[in-house]
């Protein structure tokens, strides 16, 4: 078993904190003894080339912080490595079936070759400058077909999914099924966030849940 975080920002997300950065990051992973953490926001172009600066390549989909940009702590803490996994969030607001769908998808990537070109193809359908979490005006399942597109090996999960706004069952821009979101993709979507609205306990009342991981 391993301790990770997954859903993480940098800087270049609003409403965060400007010490959002790679060498915050891994200190606070290792001081929360955390294994592997996520690198947030990918499709920003400057965060990826500070990634590129700062992280370099260890186990097989996964990166550590260059020795030079490690903050140094007391010995317990400096023994700990964590590694760092290519992630983002994007922000889908568009309309399907009569109504404003509003959701919030996590991707999981194996590389930041990847994440160069799942963000080529995002540039073409909006702004990804201006947010590290940009807002694109694409359904979904569409998202999900372009991400297995790019990326066969990449990880799609519906985040926060019981959060009143911007998720899959969200009570003001949501869905009532994961089939209604995902349609004839929904087979691809193996994980979902709980986020802060819900813990796993809650989400094994729903039966219709019980074969993704949460």
């Amino acid at each position: 078993m391993f301790l990770a975080d997954f859903h993480i920002h940098s800087k270049y997300s609003r409403a965060t904190s400007k010490e959002c950065v790679p060498e915050f990051l891994e200190l606070w992973a290792r001081r929360k003894g955390l294994d592997v953490i996520g690198t947030g926001d990918f499709t920003h172009p400057a965060w990826r080339e500070e990634l590129k600066e700062k992280l370099i390549p260890a186990e097989e989909g996964l990166y550590r912080l260059r020795d030079e940009f490690r903050m140094r702590e007391d010995a317990a803490y400096d023994s700990r490595r964590p590694r760092f996994l290519v992630s983002g969030e994007i922000s889908s607001i568009y309309k399907k079936n009569g109504k404003v769908r509003k959701i919030h998808n996590l991707i999981l990537l194996p590389s930041l070759e990847d994440a160069e070109a799942l963000a080529h193809r995002l540039e073409a359908i909006g702004n990804l400058h201006s947010d590290g979490r940009p807002i694109l005006g694409l359904d979904s399942r569409d998202l999900l077909e372009i991400t297995l597109d790019v990326c066969r090996d990449a990880v799609f999960i519906p985040a926060h999914i019981w959060t009143p706004h911007f998720s899959l069952f969200g009570a003001y821009s949501g869905f009532d099924t994961v089939e209604e979101c995902f349609g004839d993709l929904t087979g691809c979507i193996h994980a979902l966030e709980t986020g802060l609205s819900s813990d796993p306990p809650m989400n094994w009342r729903l039966s219709a849940l019980d074969r993704f991981t949460l």
